[in-house]
């Protein structure tokens, strides 16, 4: 059976720009290649291939992926038919995994799945998990309808207990265990267990749930050959029949909402493991379903990631439309609080996504004043390009008019127009140029190899990251100190694996040094918003302070509030002086170029 290993080593034999070039004609750019995208109607170069990564990706239509998910999709090919393909070319043998290698994988992830049960009943040790389902819930009768359990803490429970039997490679390839620096663990510790189903029912991976303040918080397996999270839908080997029959599924965002949705009598509800829903969950939704309702908490459904999905959703073919649940109420919460009704009836008032999404513009941005007008707009451009529907389109545009109190016709040529380019930018294809984010900066430059994490290991940690891109942080922070971008990449899901391809290849993502580029994006990820809360902290001290007529410490705090004032404005200042050093230098260049020219 061909292991990670050989299949590293096939696509390190074979020269990528010559198989792709094959298919798309390239010309060089920069350090890669840029070519029209074989995928889509590409109309500008926006297909790049990173040969020193062994990665490929287009801008236009998000497809990417290495040497082997090229030939796959180029060739209709399956993952071994690909790999044996190319293991030929390469002059290499390939053996494939067959059905009874499959099964074995699936034998062992169901018996660490027995185990965490187990642990579960278990009188001492697994008391403080059954309080946990208890609080929320779900008693023994739940913990057996769901498979769930509990993972004991310490770092080898797991390890001891399987890996004489099953060998410790085939427990980190399933994800079970974690191979660090030091040797191999146990990847779920002290942690309430979710077992994760296909669609027969059968688990095929975890998710563990951290007690208190431990971060992460939730933790999933990583992608294996069992299970791809972007693939998937959590809940819906119960849910099959429901969803069948009432043509619809309600869509939430954790764990907990599809279990005590089911407890309820609500079955057709399913999870997307995060608000990222990924295009491979809605094919897999629009096999048996013709509505989507989401249904995650307030703050979760207006976010960027959420509205994505729902335009993906949309995009193919689904109706979609948004539960609006009440402030800080999600769908455990409300079913516990108000009963299965009331969730029945959020779900029957849900609104079009398109109308939801207007009105959380409206919330956002007071559309009474030109900033909030042009703000709204600015917003509502990607939304509208977002949506394939012309007839959709032109609901939003209407609606978009309607909350600025402007004229159809301006809204919808400013929502349609192309985005305007800085005067002498001639950039040719879709490639992002600017701006970035300061967590994009950072992602890009550990990708691109320019920084380790442990540059940045002393200021920022995964947890500082949104979480769009958090999953990439967390397999960078994981991979040590010299990772190889396309087996970061080959961890994450398909989402996070996207956005980790357009960084590791995108072009000219900072004007400035490496050194000066790193600190202003801590400064704006890290720093600052750390002395925003602590200035927000002593502010509420301050002022209770006050009213206690405790003036000493009133003193005290504003003696320490102005401290973070001044810290703060030097951090800012430091930002400016650098930006205004970097303009001169660009001034002065460019000056000396057209003296040149000139002579």
């Amino acid at each position: 059976m061909a292991t990670r290993q050989d299949i590293q080593a096939i696509k390190e034999r074979i020269d990528m720009v010559s198989l792709v070039s094959r298919y798309v004609s390239l010309a060089k750019s920069g350090s890669g290649y840029k070519g029209r995208c074989p995928f889509h109607k590409d109309d500008t170069p926006s297909f790049m291939v990173s040969p020193e990564k062994g990665l490929w990706h287009c801008f236009g239509c998000g497809e990417g992926g290495d040497v082997v998910a090229f030939l796959m999709k180029i060739e209709r090919l399956s993952f071994v038919e690909a790999a044996k393909r190319l293991a030929e070319e390469a002059g290499m043998a390939f053996d494939s995994a067959d059905d009874s290698e499959r099964e074995t994988m699936r034998t062992i992830v169901a018996a660490v799945a027995e185990s965490y049960a187990s642990n579960l009943s278990n009188a001492r040790e697994g008391k403080k998990a059954r309080a946990y389902f208890e609080s929320r819930g779900f008693d023994e009768a739940a913990w057996k309808r769901f498979g769930l359990g509990y993972a004991f803490p310490g770092w080898d429970h797991v390890k001891r207990a399987f890996s004489g039997r099953y060998g410790i490679e085939k427990l980190v390839e399933l994800g079970i265990l974690v191979e660090g620096d030091k040797g191999t663990y146990d990847r779920f510790r002290d942690r309430t267990i979710f077992p994760i189903y296909d669609l027969s029912g059968r688990p095929i991976a975890f998710g563990g749930r951290a007690f208190g303040d431990e971060q992460p918080k939730y933790l999933n397996s990583p992608t294996t050959p069992l299970f791809d999270k972007g693939k998937l839908l959590y809940g819906l080997s119960w849910a099959r029949e429901a969803v069948r029959e009432a043509k619809a599924a309600i869509l939430v965002e954790g764990y907990t909402d599809v279990l005590t949705l089911h407890q309820a009598g609500i079955e057709n509800a399913v999870c997307s493991m995060g608000t990222a829903l990924t295009q491979g969950q809605a094919d897999l939704l629009g096999r048996f379903v013709e509505e989507v309702v989401i249904a995650y908490d307030r703050d979760a459904a207006g976010g960027a990631a959420s509205v994505r999905g729902m335009q993906i959703l949309r995009n193919s073919g689904l109706a979609v439309r948004v539960a609006q649940l009440a402030e800080d109420e999600d769908p455990d919460s409300l079913v516990r609080k108000f009963g299965a009704d009331a969730m029945r009836q959020a779900v029957a008032d849900a609104a079009p996504f398109h109308r939801f999404y207007l009105e959380t513009l409206a919330a956002m941005h007071d559309p009474s004043t030109v900033t909030g007008k042009e703000r709204i707009l600015a917003e509502a451009r990607d939304f509208y390009r977002g949506v394939q529907s012309l007839p959709l389109q032109q609901e939003i545009a209407k609606g978009v008019a309607d909350l600025v109190d402007l004229p159809f016709e301006g809204v919808a040529r400013e929502l349609g127009g192309r985005a305007k380019r800085p005067a002498g930018d001639e950039t040719v294809g879709t490639t992002p140029t600017q701006p970035f984010a300061e967590e994009e900066i950072l992602l890009s430059l550990l990708l691109r190899g320019d920084i380790r994490w442990g540059t940045i290991a002393a200021v920022a940690g995964p947890d500082d990251f949104s979480p769009p891109y958090r999953p990439i942080a967390e397999a960078l922070a994981n991979a040590g100190e010299s990772p190889i971008t396309s087996e970061v990449i080959e961890g994450l899901d398909e989402d996070a694996a996207r956005r980790a391809r357009e960084l590791s290849l995108a072009e000219n993502v900072f004007d400035r040094d490496t050194g000066r580029a790193v600190q202003d994006a801590l400064d704006r990820l890290v720093r600052i918003p750390a002395l925003d809360r602590k200035l927000a902290e002593l502010d509420r001290e301050i002022r209770a302070s006050a009213e206690a007529e405790d003036w000493g410490r009133w003193e005290a705090l504003q003696r320490e509030s102005t401290a973070c004032m001044l810290e703060k404005r030097s951090l800012a200042s430091e930002k400016i002086a650098r930006r205004g050093m970097h303009g001169r230098e660009q001034r002065e260049a460019r000056s000396e170029a057209e003296e040149d020219e000139s002579r």
